[in-house]
């Protein structure tokens, strides 16, 4: 009987301690995207970070995030020469998130993360993309390599895209492809 005690008594005891701080913690980014269709927009050329060899890309949509990261997010598809692909790549800045963008991105500091995703319409205004973190600077180090998704609505305008807004979730899960 002693020992049964004694027993409960400990489980009780290690059921009321908490985990040591970051055990069992699973970390991960959620923010809230608002955004505008900027194509066409001359090719402005995208941030340097490592890139994907002979790929062209088109600034298609700039907006802000907010979250557990405030600024601006920048999303770029492929271009061919001849159309778009279902590959793009997205950049987080450190600018205010509010409208008209100002943010200023010729100022490499200002770029926290980057990377590349395929992304998909699921239906005729919603979509989804996932891909990987392929840029981060020492502030967001920890995030390189890792997992993200995003997605969302477009609303469209005279038959061209305006404006949506959607999730942007990068994940504590590292990826094996970078």
């Amino acid at each position: 009987m002693k020992n049964l005690l004694i027993g409960l008594t400990a489980l009780v005891f290690l059921a009321a301690s908490p985990a040591p701080a970051g055990e069992g913690v699973t970390p991960k980014l959620n923010m809230y995207t608002t955004y505008k269709f900027v194509f066409p927009s001359d090719f402005i050329p995208a941030a340097p970070f490592a890139e994907r060899a002979g790929i062209s890309y088109a600034l298609v949509w700039e907006g802000t995030v907010q979250g557990d990261l405030d600024g601006v997010i920048r999303w770029w598809v492929e271009f061919t020469g001849t159309g778009f692909t279902a590959m793009g790549r997205f950049e987080l800045w450190d600018c205010v998130p509010k409208y008209p963008i100002d943010c200023d991105y010729d100022d490499p500091e200002l770029l926290r993360m980057a990377g590349y995703e395929t992304f998909k319409y699921v239906t005729d205004v919603d979509w989804e993309g996932k891909g990987i973190v392929t840029h981060a600077n020492a502030e967001y180090a920890e995030w390189y390599g890792r997992r993200y998704t995003d997605g969302g609505y477009v609303e469209f305008d005279g038959g061209l895209p305006s404006q949506g807004e959607g999730w942007f979730t990068i994940y504590d899960k590292p990826s094996n492809k970078h």
